[in-house]
């Protein structure tokens, strides 16, 4: 079975067809599902191979479900645009953990603080927006963004349930610095290499941030599909060093042991944040607490290293960014050699020594994040990285997934679901770049895929791909990518090599 196909129906059973594509050659098919797989593999045998970096390995499957806030909705879908989730249908044999998966290798991008309409908004077929609603109930048009944003917009816990409004979308207005960039966004030729790679691969326009709020908890999600409930950055800084390294930080989070209770009291004031009543966000902010930016939660490389299946973190330390510097057993572990320079994923590429799973952290210069860091600069980053993967050995069994971490302050329209007190955040963009992605209508082939999607989507099909469990009810319940990948056909292996962009002068 293919990843996408028979699995697909537990995962997304309702969602709408994908569009009209251009007849391709048949894989060879068997037939058998893949939960069918799993199931008979863990009752009678008890064990799966998988096929990982060019060596197979026996590991254990299984799945667990230990919340931690809860789990995402998965299918979602918008009458609109050029794409939609796959239905059921007849596959391949590549499921996860069989020998013939072609999936070797996959590539996590985090980059930093936009939403999908402020970059994506008025890229033709996808669900965006170019006017935002206010407060007061008036429609304004988005304005032309910079390519450097000079003043960091709040991006809060508390700011970004102030901008979903309880899903009315038209509180951003409400936020702190919403006249610094806020309702801006940008075209074609602001985005060159972004549009382009939506142009061939695939634009995931369903993808919302996990939680709410700011850059540190987003990360904790990204590698563990939870964030211990920490609300935001930090809130009390120490020495030149951070998280574990830094004794004296501290982060805000959501009391320990919440009772069901008190859980309905926090989701009912966020909800109603933007009504007038008096101290509605104090009813979220008196359940919080403040503990050591030094902690001990599962993150995906305990179970990735347990199955011996390599990955590496590459990000520096002391950066905002290195979630993994504020997990204790990693930091002050063995597997702390694993988080390395992101100077050594272009090394690793050349050389051939690019893990199974890899977190790839920009540098602070190519993030993208308001406040400093250009746009233009943040995509020749990623076209160096691009570039390098597609003329690798690596390219034709690899999938890159790159979403931004938070809103960042910017406007979206589309109301993201409410698994549980933590979030959904609002949309960020997302891009799926492989040889695998699904085939649709955009100018070079490129689809859009319409899923409901988070950054425990990455988690569970990294999990899919290895064969460890699911850590909690966020990335046990994401919809792990399948409408974003098609393995019933052949590859498009042809290379996307881009120039790099002129940014002198640039809007």
């Amino acid at each position: 079975m293919g990843i996408g196909a028979a699995y697909w129906p537990a995962m997304s059973s309702q969602q709408p067809p994908p569009p009209a594509r251009a007849p391709r050659t048949p894989r060879r098919s068997v037939g058998g599902g893949f939960a069918v797989f799993v199931a008979v593999m863990v009752l009678v045998i008890g064990g799966i191979v998988w096929i990982r970096a060019g060596a197979s390995k026996a590991s254990s499957p299984g799945a667990t479900s230990s919340s931690s806030g809860g789990g995402s909705t998965t299918g979602g879908g918008s009458p609109t645009g050029g794409g939609g989730s796959p239905t059921a249908s007849a596959s391949s044999t590549n499921a996860p953990g069989q020998p013939g998966n072609p999936i070797k290798h996959v590539i996590f991008i985090v980059k930093e603080n936009r939403s999908f309409d402020n970059y994506f908004g008025k890229y033709p077929g996808a669900d965006g927006a170019t006017t935002a609603k206010l407060s007061n109930g008036q429609t304004i048009t988005l304005g032309k963004a910079h390519n450097v944003v000079a003043h960091d917009l709040c991006h809060d816990f508390i700011s970004g349930l102030k901008a979903e409004d309880g899903g009315k979308m038209d509180g951003f207005d409400r936020i702190c610095y919403a006249d610094k960039g806020t309702f801006t966004q940008y075209s074609r030729d602001q985005l060159p290499a972004y549009w382009d790679y939506a142009d061939r691969f695939t634009l995931a326009d369903h993808y919302f941030t996990s939680m709410y709020g700011p850059t540190f908890p987003e990360h904790l999600y990204a590698v563990a599909a939870q964030d211990d409930n920490i609300v935001g950055n930090k809130s009390v800084l120490g020495g030149p060093h951070s998280y574990c390294d830094d004794p004296a930080e501290m982060v805000p989070k959501f009391k320990d042991g919440l009772t069901s209770d008190e859980v309905s009291k926090i989701m009912y004031a966020e909800k109603h944040i933007d009504e007038d009543i008096p101290n509605m966000s104090y009813r979220i902010t008196r359940y919080w607490m403040s503990i050591k930016s030094c902690f001990d939660i599962k993150v995906l490389p305990d179970e990735l290293h347990a199955a011996g299946v390599s990955w590496k973190y590459y990000e520096t330390p002391d950066h905002w960014m290195n979630a993994l510097q504020a997990i204790r057993h990693i930091w002050f572990g063995p597997l702390r050699q694993e988080v390395q320079s992101q100077d050594n994923f272009l090394s690793d590429l050349k050389h051939g020594t690019l893990p199974a799973v890899s977190w790839l952290i920009p540098p602070e210069p190519y993030n993208e994040h308001p406040g400093g860091p250009s746009v233009c600069a943040g995509e020749n980053w990623t076209i160096e990285q691009m570039n390098a993967l597609m003329n690798s050995q690596y390219w034709k069994n690899t999938v890159v997934v790159m979403q931004w971490d938070d809103f960042g302050g910017f406007y979206d329209h589309v109301a993201p679901p409410k698994p549980d007190f933590m979030g959904l955040g609002p949309r960020t963009p997302a891009l799926i770049i492989s040889p695998w992605t699904r085939h649709g209508s955009n100018p070079q082939g490129g689809y859009i895929d319409h899923t409901t999607y988070e950054a425990a989507s990455v988690l569970h099909f990294m999990e899919l791909m290895a064969h460890v469990p699911t850590m909690t009810k966020r990335d046990a319940d994401a919809n792990p990518l399948l409408g974003a990948l098609d393995f019933d056909h052949p590859p498009n292996l042809s290379k996307m090599i881009l120039p790099e962009l002129n940014c002198s002068g640039l809007y």
